[in-house]
């Protein structure tokens, strides 16, 4: 407008045509004698004030159209989010200060009427705030009342509507306009429309748009709140900008969202889903748009001024006020900042870029001090991983390594320059402390790891102090490892070689940690192999443990090997898992059988599935490897608690209800061992779940938690304890018995320690060498003269019998009939099949054995000779307990050998033994004197391999005799004298890597525990076949009657399971040969077909025939992408070469046929049911091999136009090169199925448009 007073040639008197201007002026402009001097150019501004004026609102309501429309369309609302809570308060507390600035405006600040206004539009705040009656009935009655009361006061007073408006009662009288005009005034005349005037707003314009979508976004983040509903803000806002597209084809300003409108009707009405008030106000619009706005005229301004004051007192007090109750002490003083900015400027664009800056520097001041560290670092020993790879004993040997080597710092929020000084800090002060202290190399800090999982991200500064972190820790020989790394973050550290994403990234904390166990772990076993060169018999027992462990799952099982008589495979099966398809039990399953890990490896998945897709629903709790147990709940008859699918192929046993019961009938021993297992790895499973929450929390008051939680370990431990036999009660020497041993070392003081009390195995294995050692001071292992071999009992007869029919075979000797022969590579495993496992394989007979030469093998392995003397000392001994009949109890043999060896033995695992004897004698509760001796024999024999290991121990001791005074640890010396150490090896090294119970604080010294765990451990990971199901016949092995009571026909023939949602997982479970005729026996030839063309890895034979049928699919691909490239289209082709392209797809066809034939007449014999054979047809893969084999029967063959006019020919083709992308999966070939895809979408490509070109 001035622009335009100033074109015409008018003075500028546009200041009093302003909204606020209506305060009285003394200029006249285009009215009075100023438009009688200057009628042309009055009425020229007018025609162009009115043209421009409807082009720029129309204008700008268009573009605001289009950048809410654009705002939705993106879905970019929802970074609205990340706007400060304080800059929302405050521009709408600015808001609500601009309407009332405006409510004072209209009542000329004068006192009576804005304080009338004022109370009246408070009034009606609080009705709606409050829920004073019903408003929808109160808020109308509030404002026409006062209505009513003031034109019934002018005109009983007297007065009119044109007193009341020249008394400034009233605004000035506004004509009524037809609607039209406004296209009529603008399009019509739009050479009236002054661009050059209208440009000279676009500053105004841009700082309009800005402040009008800040004012949307805020509000519709500030009301979607208040409303019972869940709006979609991107629909809003883009709904909004439709509307204000129209609204501008019709000139008018832009407007309220409707969301506004809903909360305003939701306050009123209380009522969501109400729509009446919308059609009400729509209506009325609608009326006063098309007839006339003359009522306005009418309204005091008392009365709009009452209505400004209610619409701003919403802002005002639940912005300005109401936001104390949420805002901290400095966000509401932002808040005031940015009221007193707008107060100041008159500029919301100010208010809000001055808010901007005030919450960033609040910000930049409040998180710089917070450290970038989620709690405080972890070290390798307080991160618990989901995978285990070794066993608990050689777990706890090697976790003081693990917290001298890994350092874990978990980062979080954003890092930035103030933050990531934390961080640098605390790495290089513990780089300086290893200085300062002057740690060994092999102590001092190996892996940094950042567990970038609650990372937000980094700027410069952060990443450059990342960047010096890892670069000091090149220069120290430490790597540095990151986890949960999002992409982005990680192609950024990549880019400024931070990362390197090949080598040093995780999936997550946990694979990051068991990588650095690994590595613990080979570290572990090469010192380990260091220590075992001292003595010969540390590495043959060494050889002997891992030949168990290749054999069976149950070293860590059976602590004794009394509780091992009576042959465990006897009741129990055997099952073969597959990697992805083997689910061995679901949550809430119930009846499932008891596993054991024998190889390979099964997840346990914990939570709540969601559809189908297993693996994503839950939560992946743990990986369990060889001897640990599955199922546990089922022990206890409840139903399974986790999903257990494996991860890797291998082999289990498994318990099925009837076999447990079996087992605790006829073994309760047994079963009680695998009950004590059990409830071992339950309660370390709960340790570890616990510690795991306990490090995810990390507030302060974690501290106060701590010792809480150490007191609940140890509850746990005493838990564990009483399921253990104590130290006393177990090996407690007998008074005297201490001059009596020939150990050098206490050891009665070594099972008193803390640290074996909760690692039973080891304790047992100590245990066992106390026992050797009581045994060689007696002299049971002294070269002499040949001594007396005493019998077997029946039982260990028997386990023998059925450990030699398990491996034998039957095959023709000579001439003579064929007979049942064990083969001599066989022997060591029958021999560990009985539980003999302090045999080397080499020291077995090199020949084929028959079943009495095995028996006779077994009896010396089984027994150890007794010598004379040793046999008249048993006879005493006997005579002292004999009644007069020659037998004594059975329960009497454990005081008698105490007696005889001078040490306590466990009753339960004595009794066990002694029962292998009782049942020959009559009654079946007495033994013999030379059934007592055998008893002797057996522990004896088993002690053999213990007493190797201790004349090891004392010869690095130095021991010239068994009386020497008493030693509680081995010194560094003691390594010097007796081992040259290779080059780079310190014997330092070597006993703080083994100095597992003092946490490598030893000082030069091992303590005697953590010296023979060395030689107890194992620390390599071992992988074997159980032992197969008996092959042969009853009659063949036993009498009828024994072997339905002892053999092993009770494995089942198969396992299935079969979840709720009707989709079964079979699981097969090696078949029993024994079974009877009538029993469904499965085609073997159909399992070897599929084997051979579905299983790569099952066997040479089936990998040579998949890299054969995958050159073949290599040749059929290289002859589609030639044909057309050397004989063009088939149109154009001679009928020599269509007939040589043909012969070449006629056999490439016959290939692809006989091989989708025999896996279907394979599948089908496997299960002859017509769905079996019409479901062969819906896996992808097969639906892909009959497409491309089928073009050549119905094309060729059957001479169908229809199918050529389908494309069937190219299409065909194609799924004849997809072919190759699904081959390059089964022949281990990852290469080529990028390669494939490439041709497969340019020949496709090609295909296609030759078909259509032709």
């Amino acid at each position: 407008a001035e622009d335009l007073a100033m074109q015409v040639g008018l003075s500028d008197g546009a200041d009093s045509r302003r909204l606020k201007s209506s305060l009285p002026t003394s200029q006249d402009f285009c009215t009075g004698q100023h438009l009688l001097n200057n009628r042309f150019e009055c009425e020229t501004y007018h025609e162009q004030l009115r043209a421009t004026t409807i082009f720029a609102v129309a204008t700008s309501s268009a573009m605001l159209g289009v950048i809410y429309f654009a705002l939705g369309r993106l879905r970019l609302t929802a970074y609205m989010s990340a706007i400060p809570l304080s800059i929302t308060e405050g521009f709408l507390a600015c808001i609500g200060y601009k309407v009332f600035n405006y409510a004072l405006y209209f009542c000329q600040f004068e006192p009576l009427h804005f304080m009338s206004a004022a109370a009246l539009g408070l009034l009606l705040y609080f009705c709606k705030a409050l829920h004073i009656g019903r408003p929808a009935i109160v808020l109308p009655l509030v404002l026409m009342i006062p209505l009513g009361l003031f034109w019934g006061g002018v005109f009983a007073l007297g007065y009119d509507a044109a007193y009341m408006r020249e008394s400034k009662w009233l605004f000035s009288e506004m004509e009524n306009e037809p609607f039209y005009l406004v296209w009529a005034d603008c399009l019509g005349k739009h050479q009236q429309i002054n661009l050059n005037a209208w440009s000279k707003t676009v500053p105004d314009l841009v700082v309009m748009l800005i402040v009008c979508t800040l004012d949307c976004a805020l509000k519709l983040r500030a009301t979607e709140s208040k409303l019972p509903l869940q709006p979609d803000p991107d629909a809003e806002i883009m709904r909004f900008g439709v509307f204000n597209c129209l609204l501008s084809s019709c000139g008018g300003a832009v407007t309220y969202m409707q969301l506004k409108f809903s909360v305003i009707s939701f306050g009123v009405m209380r009522n969501a889903d109400d729509r009446r008030a919308g059609m009400f106000f729509a209506i009325l619009c609608g009326v006063c748009y098309f007839t006339t706005i003359e009522l306005f005229n009418y309204l005091p301004r008392v009365f709009l001024s009452a209505l400004l004051f209610f619409a701003g007192a919403g802002f005002v007090i639940d912005n300005l006020w109401g936001s104390r109750k949420y805002l901290h002490l400095s966000e509401g003083l932002e808040i005031v900042g940015i009221v007193a900015v707008f107060v100041i400027s008159g500029q919301l664009l100010f208010a809000v870029l001055a808010g901007s800056l005030l919450s960033g520097i609040a910000f930049i001041a409040k998180y710089a001090r917070v450290s970038a560290i989620a709690g405080r670092p972890l070290r390798g020993n307080e991160v618990i991983t989901r995978e285990r790879p070794v066993g608990e004993v050689a777990h706890q040997s090697l976790i003081h390594i693990a917290a001298a080597w890994m350092l874990i710092l978990r980062l979080k929020g954003y890092v930035f320059f103030s933050s990531s000084q934390a961080i640098l800090q605390c790495i290089e002060g513990h780089f300086r402390d290893e200085d300062r202290n002057g740690v060994p190399h092999y102590k001092r800090l190996k892996y940094i790891i950042f567990c970038a999982k609650m990372l937000d991200g980094m700027d410069a500064s952060g990443a450059l102090c990342m960047l010096r972190i890892r670069r000091a820790a090149a220069r120290r020989g430490v790597r540095v490892l990151w986890s949960d790394l999002k992409e982005s973050l990680a192609e950024e550290l990549n880019f400024r070689e931070i990362l390197d994403v090949e080598l040093d990234r995780y999936e997550d904390l946990d694979a990051a940690v068991t990588f650095v166990e690994h590595q613990i772990l080979d570290y572990r076993a090469a010192q380990q192999d260091k220590w075992m060169q001292l003595h010969p018999a540390f590495e043959a027992d060494a050889k002997l443990m891992r030949q168990r462990i290749c054999f069976e799952p149950f070293r860590e099982i059976f602590l004794s090997e009394g509780a091992r008589i009576g042959c465990p495979w006897r009741y129990c099966s055997r099952l073969h898992i597959k990697r992805g398809e083997t689910i061995l039990c679901r949550t809430g399953d119930a009846n499932q059988p008891l596993y054991l890990i024998h190889s390979g490896a099964v997840a346990l998945w914990e939570g709540t599935s969601a559809g189908n897709d297993h693996s994503r629903a839950k939560r992946l709790s743990s990986v369990r490897r060889q001897g640990w147990f599955l199922n546990t709940q089922a022990v206890f008859g409840q139903p399974a608690s986790a999903d257990a699918v494996a991860v890797e192929d291998g082999e289990v046993l498994c318990w099925s209800k009837e076999q447990w019961w079996q087992l605790a009938n006829e073994r309760p021993l047994m079963m009680m061992e695998l009950m004590k297992a059990v409830m071992r790895q339950e309660i370390i499973f709960k340790q570890e779940h616990d510690l795991e929450h306990f490090n995810d929390a990390e507030n302060e008051r974690d501290s106060r938690r701590r010792d809480a939680f150490k007191d609940s370990r140890q509850h746990n431990k005493d838990a564990l304890q009483t399921m253990l036999p104590s130290p006393a009660q177990t090996c407690e020497p007998t008074p005297g018995g201490q001059e009596a041993l020939a150990s050098p070392i206490i050891l009665s003081e070594v099972l008193g320690q803390k640290s074996l009390q909760t690692l039973p195995q080891l304790q047992a294995r100590i245990t066992d060498m106390f026992i050797a050692s009581a045994l060689g001071a007696l002299g049971f292992f002294l070269p002499g003269e040949e001594g007396i071999l005493p019998e077997l009992p029946k039982l260990l007869k028997e386990c023998l019998r059925i450990a030699f029919f398990t491996f034998a075979e039957r095959r023709a000797v000579g001439d003579d009939l064929p007979q049942i022969v064990l083969p001599a590579s066989r022997v060591i495993k029958a021999l560990l099949h009985v539980g003999i496992f302090h045999v080397h394989a080499e020291e077995v007979c090199k020949d084929d054995l028959l079943l009495e030469g095995f028996l006779d093998l077994g009896r010396k392995c089984h027994l150890a000779r007794l010598s004379p003397s040793q046999l008249e000392k048993i006879e005493l001994l006997c005579s002292r307990h004999d009644d007069g009949t020659g037998l004594f109890a059975v329960a009497e043999t454990t005081h008698m050998l105490k007696m005889l060896f001078g040490i306590e033995f466990d009753v339960a695992i004595n009794d066990a033994v002694a029962q292998c004897w009782g049942p020959e004698t009559y009654p079946d509760t007495h033994v013999t004197s030379e059934q007592f001796a055998g008893i002797v024999s057996w522990y004896v024999k088993r002690r053999e391999r213990d007493w190797s290991i201790l004349r090891g121990v004392f010869q690095i001791l130095k021991c010239t005799n068994n009386l020497l005074s008493d030693r509680t640890s081995v010194e560094v010396g003691d390594l010097r004298s007796h081992f040259s150490a290779p080059e780079g090896t310190l014997p330092e090294e070597m006993i703080w890597a083994a100095d597992w119970i003092s946490g490598g604080q030893g000082q030069g010294t091992l303590d005697v525990c953590s010296f023979l765990t060395v030689f107890l451990t194992n620390l390599q990971l071992q992988s074997g076949r159980l032992p197969p199901a008996c092959a042969f016949s009853e009659s063949d092995v036993l009498d009828a009657a024994e072997w339905h009571a002892m053999s092993c026909d009770s494995i089942p023939e198969s396992i299935a399971y079969s979840p709720s949602d009707h989709t079964a997982v079979a699981i097969s479970i090696e078949e029993d040969p024994s079974e009877t005729a009538d029993s469904f026996q499965t085609p073997r030839w159909a399992r070897i077909t599929l084997d051979l063309l579905e299983i790569p890895e099952s066997s040479k034979a089936a990998l040579c025939i998949t890299r054969c049928m995958a050159g073949v699919v290599v040749l059929n691909v290289i002859c589609i992408c030639l044909e057309p490239l050397i004989s063009g289209k088939r149109a154009n082709q001679t009928s020599e070469a269509r007939s040589i392209w043909l012969t070449a797809d006629i056999f490439f066809i016959s290939v692809f046929s006989l091989d989708l034939l025999l896996r279907w007449l394979a599948t089908v014999s496997l299960d002859p049911k017509l769905m079996t054979a019409v479901s062969f047809f819906t896996h992808p893969a097969n639906i892909c091999d009959l497409i491309a084999i089928c073009e050549i029967f119905f094309d060729h063959l059957m001479h169908l136009p229809l199918l050529r006019a389908l494309m069937l020919e190219r299409i065909a083709r194609i799924f004849r090169i997809a072919k190759l992308v699904m081959l390059s999966k089964d022949s281990k070939l990852p290469a080529v199925a990028p390669l494939a895809a490439f041709i497969l979408v340019i020949m496709g490509m090609y295909l296609i448009y030759i078909e259509q070109d032709a």
